[in-house]
């Protein structure tokens, strides 16, 4: 072959190994605008089921509503990929939330699909799994941990049961655990982290022997989740979503797969207090050093709520 010959094939190898890669790169292009824009549809989604996941009852009693929130996290998730109203659209899209978990003070709740029969149609139904405790065990006790520092010690010896405040039982229960406030901390959080992935598992695993009956291939998993992220989840009363699965439909064999969590943010440091000095209302933080025990209220979940009641904000506490 001549010199020619070999150029010439050689500028042909490289063109198309251009338009290969130009290929590749759009596809890449494409799959990163598209997993953007998901990443922003289930962070809104997640938001708004969160919106409802906390009630306040007339007696200002506060309640966890796990039902509401779960569906308007679903009806947010079929607006935001453009299914909203199209029912056979709406059960496609569902079948990539393998689960949704939900932290509960005391316990946790798993939503999943079981798979039932409907006028001879097998079909996949969502529910509710019992609420599971966060619950460690050692040589002597049995301890059921909530998020925060609430505790229930059953002793195995006696067989005697208390609750309360870790600080004001530490000193009556001889478990090492109990002993220091970091240590508790650690086992504490290490337990209810543990006890969900055990759980989170065993419901996707389940669900893995169903999914492939409605014709999806994608093998669902429990995904690393970051410790930081944990450690977010179980600071307050959350949703948690896992999205598995979902082709981006870009000429790419892609999936896409996420977990997104949001807080319903009722904690210790959103709740105030009010008062009255001289005739006037004053909202303090619950830390307020001008707090005393004659409070005028149960407590407020938001600055707003207090300003309606016609407090004022306490100059010490709230800039």
């Amino acid at each position: 072959m001549k010199l020619t010959d070999f150029a010439f094939i050689f500028v042909i190898f490289e063109i198309l190994l251009f338009c290969i890669l130009d290929i590749r790169l759009n596809g890449l292009e494409a799959v990163t605008e598209k997993s953007n824009a998901y990443n922003t549809s289930i962070d809104n989604a997640v938001d708004d089921g969160c919106y409802f996941l906390v009630e306040e009852d007339s007696s200002r009693v506060l309640h966890t509503n796990k039902e509401k929130a779960v569906n308007q996290f679903f009806t947010s998730l079929y607006a935001n990929f453009g299914v909203i109203g199209e029912s056979a659209l709406e059960e496609q899209l569902r079948r990539y939330v393998p689960i949704v978990l939900i932290t509960d003070r005391d316990g946790f709740y798993i939503n999943y699909s079981e798979v039932i029969e409907k006028n001879g149609e097998k079909i996949l139904r969502r529910r509710w799994s019992e609420k599971i405790p966060y619950v460690y065990e050692d040589e002597k006790v049995i301890c059921c941990f909530t998020l925060d520092n609430y505790i229930r010690i059953i002793d195995k010896q006696s067989n005697t049961v208390i609750e309360g405040d870790y600080k004001d039982l530490k000193d009556s229960i001889a478990s090492p655990f109990l002993k220091e406030d970091d240590l508790f901390d650690e086992t504490r959080r290490n337990t209810v982290i543990n006890e969900i992935m055990k759980n989170m598992a065993i419901y996707i695993n389940s669900y893995n022997d169903i999914a492939g009956q409605f014709g999806i291939t994608y093998k669902f998993w429990l995904p690393s989740i970051d410790r930081t992220d944990w450690d977010r989840t179980i600071d307050d009363i959350s949703l948690f979503v896992i999205f598995q699965g979902y082709p981006y439909q870009t000429g790419t064999l892609d999936t896409y797969n996420r977990y997104a969590y949001g807080g319903a943010r009722i904690s210790k440091s959103r709740t105030y207090f009010i008062t009255e000095d001289d005739g006037k209302k004053y909202y303090h933080k619950n830390n307020c050093t001008v707090l005393t025990n004659e409070v005028l209220s149960e407590p407020y979940y938001s600055r707003e709520e207090c300003a309606k009641d016609h407090a004022f904000p306490c100059s010490k506490c709230i800039q």
